[in-house]
């Protein structure tokens, strides 16, 4: 299926996008030519260019001269990833307080509208990527493009694992911790946007333990 006004390159994007997210290419799965050209057929130079900006974003990783494979986050790395969200995502809301538009308020709204949509459809990927464009939307609040890439890529490299807690663990109470932080930006509370994203965090935090934990089990 194609979308229109997309690019070849841009279909292949997201369909590789997509399935490395919902894992249906897995974690550590090499990515040859062959087989990619095989299964999605966009033809090699629209795949490469997909693979480049996957691997920008942190989706894959992608050697010289050798060929690229998805970008697993393993179970050591979980505590320093969330540690790094803290470390950048804290600040940025606070900035986001004393700089968000309107505009911007509007589209916070729009996203968690969108997110409520999703959920209540059962679509956990189309709501995980809805979450991204959320936390995204607040680095944008800052208007500065170098905390929003940065937001963008180290969120990127999570999605896998955020897809994984939304359909094992359920999304229903997701949302409440975006629209609480988008209040706060509202009242343009720096200090309060900072502590509820922290708070946002440290249960997105939790579900991964807990997700550990029936893995365990099972």
């Amino acid at each position: 299926m194609t979308s229109p006004g997309r690019t070849k390159t841009e279909q292949a994007y997201h369909a590789l996008r997509r399935a490395i997210v919902v894992g249906d290419l897995a974690e550590d799965a090499p990515l040859d030519d062959a087989m990619l050209l095989t299964h999605y057929g966009f033809g090699r130079t629209p795949t490469r260019e997909a693979l480049k900006r996957l691997a920008d974003e942190q989706f894959i990783t992608y050697p010289p001269h050798r060929t690229p494979y998805v970008r697993g986050i393993k179970l050591g790395d979980l505590s320093r990833l969330y540690e790094a969200r803290h470390l950048l995502e804290e600040p940025v809301a606070r900035l986001a307080a004393r700089r968000v538009t309107s505009a911007r308020l509007d589209r916070l709204d729009w996203i968690c509208d969108r997110i409520d949509e999703e959920i209540a459809a059962g679509h956990p990927y189309e709501a995980v990527e809805y979450d991204h464009e959320f936390h995204l939307e607040i680095a944008k609040s800052t208007d500065n493009r170098f905390l929003a890439e940065s937001v963008n890529k180290l969120n990127c490299g999570s999605l896998r694992i955020w897809y994984l807690a939304h359909s094992r663990l359920g999304m229903e109470t997701v949302n409440e911790g975006h629209r609480a932080v988008k209040a706060a930006l509202v009242e343009r509370d720096s200090e309060k946007a900072a502590v509820l994203v922290s708070e946002h965090i440290d249960t997105s935090y939790a579900r991964q333990m807990e997700l550990q934990k029936l893995d365990t089990i099972t």
